[in-house]
């Protein structure tokens, strides 16, 4: 009775908890929904003429006067699930926060005009005629920006660039596992396939001169690359803000072009979208390791793509994670197998166990000879039952990295009350699943000899505390969790009537 007090409690006051979160961002969104239907034009960097232009995917605001991208939306991908919802923005202003493109010839101040704009081009022209700028899609999420100096003077080096203030990217989301998602810069480099920076732990100007390589802003499930051309020397750099502007910039110089090169357009290759690994292996040479996988990330690479190969077939993730776990273990048996044969043979042993222990109580030095003798005999091995746990560790690891990051379950719907995979169980229902199927579990688990009385009860009230702990993690992961404790079980089950343990009861074990 007291454990379920203790249960009710705890449920109560954690479900209160994520309903405060819950509304916490429910405000959030709310604000977002009012703030996005304008593009904020405060700032001293950019000026308030802009022109819109996209393509099937992307939404740009440029300032016709600077040049500059002030703002780049997602179309496909919008802010919350339902009627109304605003598009996902990785580029603009909102309160204090900006973050906009630019590029252009050192620290030369060219203003321009429109001269030819269609629904998905743009052409701009300095005002003195020397100098063009064109806007044009080449496909996907891929813009094309050419600076042409028309004319007969060397302009300073090209560059093209991010400029960002501090703060959460604009498709952030509170909760209690969001803020350890990675956000920073990382650069692609000959030394370095992936070289990544924390953008609060940049305090001096990193820069690297290489051919060709990336340089990118990251963020959860979404990404703005700028790509250089193999053939072309730069140096790409990400510089900390100074003082008076609170501006990170990140990008990439050109050198070693004449004016012939200049003459001819300088081609800057940017990516804005969303960290879909086919993609991004589409688009440059190990932008596909901007997807955050983690310490596991070896497991965690083969995982998301046998997951994405099995969701080709079946057309729903939720489906997808289940069929995935069934494989998973059925790879995996021989070494499970094993640890419940051991458990077992335990579980069958305990009566022989219990009077051992009962005999030799007093002397734990014949007590422990006795039990060892009793293993060889019974051809027991007693951390035999720790296999089955220790191989799920790393691939549990593995996939809560991977499914927090994989974008292609952001708002998917599984069924029933599971709407988007990418958020908490709204009902709690699979949390509360995971916490009944691990207490069955622990029925069926040998209680190891000698356990002391505190661990006995700590591992009672196991169950409660993980499923506590998965009232905030994303559905997927949770999903997994079930479809994985379920199928042990009956794993387990099945090894137990096969060595006749079914029968045996665990001794406080209920």
């Amino acid at each position: 009775m007291n454990l379920r007090i203790v249960w009710l409690v705890l449920v109560g006051v954690f479900a209160y908890l994520l309903f405060y979160e819950w509304s916490e961002e429910s405000k959030i969104k709310s604000e977002l929904v009012a703030s996005s239907r304008v593009v904020t034009q405060d700032s001293n960097e950019l000026n308030s003429l802009t022109v819109s232009i996209n393509n099937q995917n992307i939404q740009l605001i440029i300032d016709s006067k600077s040049g500059s991208i002030i703002g780049v939306e997602l179309k496909q991908y919008p802010v919350f699930q339902g009627e109304g919802s605003p598009s996902m923005r990785l580029l603009g202003s909102e309160n204090a926060f900006k973050f906009y493109a630019r590029s252009g010839y050192g620290n030369k101040n060219i203003t321009y005009r429109v001269a030819d704009q269609t629904s998905n081009t743009l052409l701009l022209i300095s005002s003195d005629g020397d100098y063009s700028k064109e806007f044009v899609f080449e496909e996907s999420y891929i813009l094309n920006i050419v600076d042409r100096n028309l004319s007969m003077d060397a302009a300073p080096d090209p560059y093209v660039a991010f400029y960002r203030t501090d703060g959460a990217p604009l498709d952030s989301r509170s909760g209690f596992f969001e803020g350890s998602s990675y956000v920073g810069v990382a650069f692609n480099t000959p030394d370095d396939p992936y070289k990544n920076f924390r953008l609060r732990s940049i305090d001096r100007m990193v820069g690297f001169d290489q051919y060709g390589g990336w340089v990118s802003f990251i963020q959860k499930y979404f990404l703005s690359s700028i790509i250089v051309n193999p053939n072309q020397k730069a140096s790409l750099f990400v510089q900390p803000p100074s003082s008076d502007t609170g501006v990170y910039s990140m990008g990439a110089v050109y050198r070693d072009l004449d004016l012939q090169d200049q003459q001819n357009g300088i081609l800057h290759r940017l990516y804005f979208g969303p960290k879909v690994r086919s993609e991004l292996m589409s688009v440059a040479p190990d932008l596909e390791l901007s997807i955050d996988m983690g310490w596991f990330w070896f497991l965690a690479q083969p995982l998301v793509m046998l997951l994405v190969l099995i969701n080709s077939f079946v057309g729903n993730w939720g489906f997808s994670i289940i069929m995935l776990t069934v494989l998973l273990k059925l790879l995996l048996w021989p070494i499970s197998a094993a640890g419940y044969r051991s458990m077992a043979k335990m579980r069958v042993a305990q009566p022989k166990l219990q009077e051992i222990q009962s005999r030799y109580k007093d002397d734990r030095q014949k007590l422990g000879v006795e039990m060892m003798a009793l293993y060889r005999k019974e051809k027991i091995n007693p951390a035999g039952g720790c296999f089955p746990m220790l191989v799920q560790i790393p691939v549990f690891i593995a996939l809560f990295f991977a499914l927090r990051e994989v974008v292609e379950l952001r708002h998917a719907p599984f069924l029933l009350w599971i709407q988007d995979l990418s958020a908490p169980d709204p009902l709690f229902i699979m949390p509360f699943l995971m916490a009944g199927l691990m207490y069955l579990t622990q029925q069926l688990n040998p209680t190891p000899p000698n356990m002391d009385p505190v661990q006995m009860q700590v591992m009672k009230i196991m169950p409660v505390a993980i499923s506590v702990i998965f009232i905030w993690l994303p559905s997927s992961l949770v999903l997994y969790s079930v479809a994985n404790a379920a199928f042990s079980l009956v794993q387990q089950k099945m090894m137990y009537n096969k060595y006749g343990a079914s029968d045996f009861k665990a001794p406080g074990g209920g």
